[in-house]
């Protein structure tokens, strides 16, 4: 259900969910889907707006931060000189008349994109951030499928599969039958925060919960696991082009 409620001098739309299984109020703000409630059935809509109310500081701030991050994105420019992340660094990019081949290097501290003879970047328009995004693509799949390798020897564990590609709301995740699926945006993030979503999902296909025990599990290969974490909850939504 989609709805709105005044708080201060904001009019916020946010999303109503209701289950019969929830017995607790929650409520989440996403980069894409906005802000989230979550509560039991029959919860009445004043309940829903009063606890809105309540949490008015926390969600505006959240909310204002992916609002300037959004407009970060559509300020970034995919020309020479935009400085461009990739594990948890920014390189700027440069071009060269490389024959056409249209090939991404990253060298000597610097993305350099080769253009056609007669091309420049202005010319070479969207194709530039095609390029480089199949770049980024490219190296998340090789990074992360060696992070894997890596640790499931440590862990004891043979996934089903492993994929990774685009994902809106999850870094990870792990199905019942031990398939594992990772965001290729995770190769924008410093390697140690990469390191931390890899043994988070392999350590869920020996416990797919997040008890005591999983934790456990989770901390036995990375002690300090927790500033990881924390690092990927207050940047992960920087992590995105």
């Amino acid at each position: 259900m989609e709805a709105q409620v005044t708080l201060g001098e904001h009019l916020l739309p946010y999303q109503w969910k209701q289950s019969p299984r929830r017995r607790t109020v929650a409520v989440t703000v996403h980069p894409e889907n906005g802000v989230v409630v979550h509560t039991p059935s029959r919860y009445s809509r004043r309940r829903v707006e009063a606890f809105l109310r309540e949490k008015a500081a926390w969600i505006l701030k959240h909310r204002a931060r992916f609002e300037q991050e959004r407009a970060r994105r559509r300020a970034l420019r995919w020309e020479l000189g935009a400085l461009l992340p990739f594990l948890g660094a920014r390189y700027p990019l440069h071009f060269v008349l490389d024959g056409g081949r249209e090939q991404v290097r990253l060298e000597q501290g610097r993305f350099v994109l080769g253009l056609p003879l007669d091309g420049d970047g202005a010319a070479f328009g969207g194709r530039v951030r095609e390029r480089m995004l199949d770049w980024y693509r490219e190296q998340a799949t090789a990074l992360i499928l060696e992070r894997v390798g890596h640790f499931k020897g440590l862990l004891g564990v043979t996934p089903l599969r492993v994929r990774v590609k685009q994902q809106k709301r999850r870094w990870g995740s792990c199905s019942a039958k031990g398939a594992l699926n990772f965001n290729w945006q995770l190769v924008l993030a410093p390697p140690d925060v990469l390191d931390y979503v890899v043994v988070h999902e392999l350590c869920h296909l020996i416990v797919l919960n997040h008890s005591p025990r999983f934790w456990a599990l989770v901390e036995g290969v990375l002690p300090d696991y927790r500033e990881r974490r924390r690092w990927l909850r207050e940047n992960g939504h920087r992590l995105a082009l």
